[in-house]
């Protein structure tokens, strides 16, 4: 990834517009959620050295509206390679189970998608959200495993998201096409996913030159 030493304040516009214009055909029911997509995108790119990140849900009223597309669109900036998404488990015992099948294979991302019920604060969930380890016993062994949870958690659902402890650990992005039916849009670029993987160093170059700016500049915090 080219990345220059000491970035500016106006690379990191320049890096930021480029980030935005990937977004630009998603229907966002408002700004904040734009935002919320922008902080996943960069998340994703430096989750490996974060001790620990929130959970990303993306929310929509109706099918089509584009939510596994964010989702894809995310993943991409956190590996090459495709996500495999897995259905939300029903109670904590096959969280946990799940959990610690997927994390043994260290992936980059966890995805739970199509979720038909809110983002229930599973106990094993909210664990593997605010922890850097999470242990368990390895189906089908006697063996009891301490496993990194630095990876990327992301959900999307129709009239679904987090609640209860969740609410704390979760942040969630709102997608609004305001129309009848979401499915018959048409887009400039269809092909937004496999243009992202085929320049995907320059896309991850742009997200880490935005972060690096922000430490060059000594991380300020907006007032907000």
């Amino acid at each position: 990834f080219r990345i220059k030493q000491n970035p500016t304040l106006a690379d990191a516009k320049n890096a930021l517009g480029i980030i935005t214009e990937l977004l630009s055909e998603f229907s966002f029911a408002d700004e904040s959620d734009q935002s919320a997509a922008i902080s996943a995108i960069l998340t994703a790119v430096v989750r490996p050295s974060l001790a620990k990140a929130p959970m990303f849900h993306v929310r929509a009223h109706q099918v089509g509206s584009g939510k596994s597309c964010l989702c894809e669109l995310i993943t991409a900036f956190a590996t090459p390679r495709r996500g495999s998404p897995t259905t939300f488990p029903a109670d904590d015992e096959e969280c946990r189970k799940l959990l610690i099948a997927q994390l043994l294979m260290a992936p980059a991302v966890i995805e739970f998608d199509n979720l038909t019920t809110d983002l229930i604060p599973h106990n094993s969930l909210c664990t593997a959200i605010t922890s850097e380890y999470i242990s368990g016993r390895i189906l089908g062994a006697s063996k009891t495993v301490a496993l990194s949870t630095r990876v990327l958690f992301l959900s999307s659902g129709n009239n679904v998201g987090p609640v209860m402890d969740m609410a704390r650990r979760c942040i969630t992005i709102h997608l609004d096409p305001a129309c009848e039916v979401p499915a018959s849009r048409t887009f400039k670029n269809p092909n937004l996913i496999p243009e992202i993987i085929q320049y995907r160093n320059r896309y991850v170059g742009l997200a880490l030159t935005l972060i690096h700016a922000w430490i060059s500049a000594g991380s300020p915090h907006t007032e907000c």
